[in-house]
């Protein structure tokens, strides 16, 4: 993290942090939530592992129980989270998501046609279009590259997940019904100069998110699209495309009460071995 960037954050809140060293990434990573009135949490990581972390703890610590058509959760509205980078170098995710539920959304973004909900309670019956019918079928990725290959700088990079149909299907069926939690994905070119080419930054919203569950896998999931538009965008416009930000605002952020102690025993696990190395280290 950057200076201007502690500088600015003391000046205007308090947050919670936690500082850990890991070889051959920095010799510091911060992990980050803080509360800005009226707005509500803001959630940092300089990686998406300990982007993933800070949101894990944000609703842990600080959600509201509430209930989702019955179903117990603990809860946090408009939340608004930032990773430093979309490089999925993070050795936190190794060591600390559950890579099952991590393949299996890259499964529905990449190469599974019909939608199925990996959450251990399932709230809707698979064969809604996932993530990957609806790239492909609707073109999404030829129009980003496209629009940014004629238009680097253009605003209207957009990804849109829902349609028409969607809108018919839940009204139909209420009770067991699908709506993709990731609206739209945004990506936006920001030109260095003439040779160093662009950085390419990331913004997503999400009606809801389950931030134990699955909110590491939609992050994985976002940085892989971004690594194949960078890779598109490099040979089009002939100039390097530098991985940037993963930003996103979370409508509705939870963990539900089935799983909430595994979520906590994550953290309490991740402190204590980090804490550990960082002694050993010193």
């Amino acid at each position: 993290m950057s200076h201007f960037y502690l500088t600015s954050m003391y000046g205007i809140c308090k947050y919670v942090w936690y500082t850990y060293n890991i070889t051959n990434i920095t010799n510091r990573q911060l992990i980050m939530y803080t509360k800005i009135e009226p707005f509500g949490y803001a959630v940092y990581g300089e990686l998406i592992g300990s982007t993933w972390l800070s949101l894990v703890e944000a609703v842990v610590k600080n959600g509201q129980i509430t209930t989702d058509e019955g179903r117990k959760r603990y809860s946090l509205q408009n939340i608004r989270v930032r990773s430093a980078t979309s490089a999925r170098t993070d050795p936190l995710i190794a060591k600390y998501a559950n890579q099952q539920n991590i393949a299996e959304i890259v499964k529905l973004t990449f190469n599974k046609d019909l939608m199925y909900d990996i959450d251990v309670t399932p709230s809707f019956t698979p064969g809604a279009q996932s993530y990957y019918a609806r790239i492909k079928n609707w073109k999404m990725l030829d129009f980003i590259v496209g629009r940014l290959t004629e238009i680097p700088e253009s605003k209207k990079a957009v990804m849109s997940f829902i349609r028409e149909e969607d809108y018919i299907k839940v009204l139909k069926n209420p009770k067991d019904d699908y709506l993709p939690c990731i609206t739209t994905i945004q990506f936006r070119l920001l030109k260095i100069d003439n040779e160093k080419g662009y950085h390419m930054n990331i913004i997503f919203s999400a009606r809801s998110m389950d931030a134990y569950q699955k909110s590491i896998g939609n992050l994985v999931a976002i940085a892989i699209l971004g690594e194949e538009v960078a890779k598109r965008l490099k040979k089009n416009l002939g100039v390097p495309v530098w991985e940037g930000s993963i930003d996103g605002l979370i409508t509705d952020a939870h963990i539900y009460d089935n799983t909430i102690d595994e979520a906590r025993k994550l953290l309490e696990s991740y402190k204590k071995i980090e804490s550990n190395e960082s002694h050993e280290k010193a």
